[in-house]
Formats: C-alpha cells, structure tokens, sequence
C-alpha cells in the first residue's frame, strides 16, 4: 500500500468518524427537545387542570369568587409527574371583563395568572413567567 492510498484510507477514517458523531449529536438535540416539548405538554396540561377546578367552583357556587381571590391569590403547590417536579404558583387580581384594570368596586371579574416551574434535572423549563403568564378570567355567577 503506497502513502497516497494510506492518505485516502486515513480521510476516509476521519470523514465516516466527523459523519457519525454530528449524526449522534444531532440524534440527542432532537431528543432533548423532544423531552422539553412533552414537558411543557405536561405543564399546560397542569394549569387547564388548575384552571378547570377553579372554574368548576364557581360555576357550581361551591365557593363565591371573593373565596377564590382570597385562596388563590398567591398559591403555590408542587406535583411531581413521571420524576419531573413541577411548581404551580398562581395570582390573582380583579379585573374588568377584558382583563385589564377594573372601572369599579364592584368585583364581578377576577383575573388568575398561572406559572408553571418543570424542574428537569439542573435545568427549569418555564411555562408562563411573569410578563407573560397562563390567564383566565371569571365572572361573578349571578350578576
């Protein structure tokens, strides 16, 4: 074997080689945020559960909506799903039907943000923060 055959065999080594580790290493990013996707999946999943309890409250009249501004107004809980912990903070502040400031004191709207913490190992993937959380907002039943 001559050297330009060795020099063509050791290129052909350090191209396959090059080839397989960016394919393995774009393999795990596709991976990884494969997995920050159903996480975030997950988290929403979370705050329309929260949401939906908080709305069944007030339709059903369990709880008036100055109840559920005085217990949600900064709840936090933690649920841990499939070794994954996610904190749930949540707000909440009298609004207008819009969400925006109220007009008057009679608190027939209330606005409740949501956010939500996964904790993924080292890392924190958010889902809602606070410029720009996961709202909804109630009206007074029997207004």
């Amino acid at each position: 074997m001559g050297t330009g055959q060795m020099f063509l065999v050791l290129m052909a080594v350090v191209l396959f080689s090059t080839i397989i580790l960016t394919t393995q290493n774009n393999l795990f990013t596709l991976a990884y945020s494969s997995y920050e996707a159903m996480i975030m999946m997950q988290g929403y999943k979370i705050a329309d559960r929260f949401l939906q309890e908080i709305e069944a409250m007030n339709i059903s009249g369990s709880k008036s909506i100055e109840d559920i501004h005085d217990q949600y107004s900064f709840a936090d809980s933690m649920l841990r799903i499939n070794m994954i912990d996610y904190y749930v903070t949540s707000t909440t502040q009298w609004c207008d039907r819009s969400g925006g400031s109220p007009t008057d004191s009679l608190h027939n709207y209330l606005r409740i943000d949501v956010r939500i913490d996964g904790i993924l190992g080292n890392d924190t993937i958010f889902i809602g923060h606070d410029t720009n959380p996961i709202s909804y907002i109630y009206g007074k039943m029997g207004m």
